[in-house]
C-alpha cells in the first residue's frame, strides 16, 4: 500500500485494491476446519492474488524522498491515534515506510530468552519451547512474505536493528520499542531514508528517550532529520509541524541525489 499509493496515476485507486486484498485475506484467515498447512496454502494465495493487483496499478515515476515511521507499536499503526501520520505525510510528497509488528513479536522471543539463560534455564524445556516458536514464526513470515519479496525486498532483521542501536542505548539497560526505535531508525537512514518521524502517546518514556538521542544521532549522519510527534487526542494542527519537517526531508533528499 505506501510503496504504491504516493505513485499511483489514479486516486484511491490504490486503497481499493487494498481493501479488496484484505477482504479476501480475512476470508481465507478465517477459514475453519483446515490443516494449519492448507490454511497457509490459502493464506499465499490470497497474498500472490495481492501481489498481482497491486503490480497492475498503474504509476506515475516520480523521486520522493522517503520517510521511516517508528515509535510506539499500538500508536504509530493506529490511523486513528497518530491523525493519520501517513497519509498526512504523503499529502506532502513523501513515501512512508512504517515499521509492522513482526519486529516486536521478534524482540519478545529474544527477551524470553535471555531471560531463561540469565536465570540458569539455557538448556531447559522452556527454552526448547521458546526457541522452537520463535523458529515456527520465522518460517511462517518468511513464507508470508513470499509474493511480496521481488516487490519489497528484505526487511531488516532483529539482530541487524539490535546490533545498531548499541551505540546508543546498550541493551543491557535500555530495553522496549527505544531500542527498536533507534535502531531501525540507523536502518532506515542506511536504506536510503531521507527522514524519521517516531509516533508516541503522550509522556511516553520509550519516546522521551529516543527524542533525547535523536539529535545526536542526527548530528552524527549528516543532519538527518529525525521528528518525535506526541499524540494525546487533544486537537491540534500537524499540518505546520509536518510541512517544515518535510522542508528540511526534501533539502537532505536532494543533497542524498
Amino acid at each position: 500500500l505506501m510503496k504504491t499509493r504516493p505513485y499511483e496515476a489514479n486516486t484511491g485507486e490504490t486503497d481499493s485494491v487494498y481493501l479488496n486484498c484484505l477482504l479476501d485475506l480475512c476470508q481465507n484467515l478465517k477459514a475453519s476446519g483446515v490443516s494449519t498447512r492448507a490454511q497457509m496454502a490459502r493464506l499465499r494465495m490470497s497474498l500472490w492474488r495481492a501481489r498481482d493487483l497491486f503490480g497492475a496499478i498503474p504509476v506515475v515515476k516520480r523521486d520522493l524522498p522517503m520517510i521511516g515511521i517508528v515509535g510506539e507499536i499500538f500508536c504509530r499503526l493506529n490511523n486513528f491515534s497518530n491523525q493519520d501520520i501517513v497519509r498526512r505525510l504523503e499529502a506532502h510528497g513523501a513515501e512512508c515506510r512504517l515499521s509492522g509488528i513482526s519486529e516486536w513479536l521478534a524482540y519478545t522471543n529474544l527477551g524470553q530468552r535471555e531471560r531463561l539463560q540469565a536465570t540458569g534455564r539455557r538448556f531447559s524445556l522452556s527454552m526448547g519451547k521458546a526457541r522452537i516458536k520463535s523458529w515456527l514464526q520465522h518460517r511462517d513470515e518468511f513464507l508470508l512474505l513470499g509474493p511480496f519479496r521481488e516487490m519489497l525486498g528484505e526487511e531488516a532483521s532483529l539482530e541487524q536493528i539490535v546490533a545498531r542501536s548499541q551505540r546508543y542505548l546498550p541493551n543491557q539497560g535500555a530495553l522496549g520499542e527505544m531500542m527498536l526505535s533507534v535502531g531501525k531508525a540507523l536502518y532506515l537512514w542506511s536504506v536510503g531514508a531521507s527522514g524519521l518521524v517516531d509516533v508516541s502517546p503522550f509522556a511516553c518514556m520509550n519516546g522521551m528517550v529516543c527524542q533525547a538521542i535523536y539529535p545526536r544521532v542526527s548530528d552524527e549522519h549528516n543532519g538527518f532529520p529525525m521528528r518525535v510527534i506526541y499524540f494525546d487526542h487533544s486537537q491540534r494542527d500537524l499540518e505546520q509541524d509536518i510541512a517544515i519537517f518535510m522542508d528540511l526531508v526534501r533539502g537532505y533528499h536532494r543533497g542524498r541525489c
